[in-house]
């Protein structure tokens, strides 16, 4: 079962389009989350990562984030389950 904070990373990702090549930032993520969970962000998106529904791309500016486009109908299931 994925919790209220995964959900929540899944779904900023998924509303901003951001799958596959297409990613936003660690810092860009975290906008919109209260400053309390914020940690919770960084634990729950390496979860996420490790369970490989979103990939992390690697750049010269840091590490980016996108869904995985092989897995969007998983994250939709996901999203769509319990709302």
């Amino acid at each position: 079962m994925i919790d209220d904070v995964s959900k929540a990373i899944l779904r900023k990702l998924f509303y901003d389009n951001r799958i596959g090549k297409k990613h936003i930032s660690l810092e860009n993520l975290k906008t919109g989350f209260p400053s309390h969970l914020k940690g919770d962000v960084d634990k729950k998106l390496k979860k996420l990562v490790k369970e490989n529904l979103i990939l992390q791309h690697p750049t010269s500016y840091g590490p980016q984030y996108a869904l995985n486009p092989q897995r969007v109908q998983e994250v939709i299931d996901i999203l769509n389950d319990n709302k």
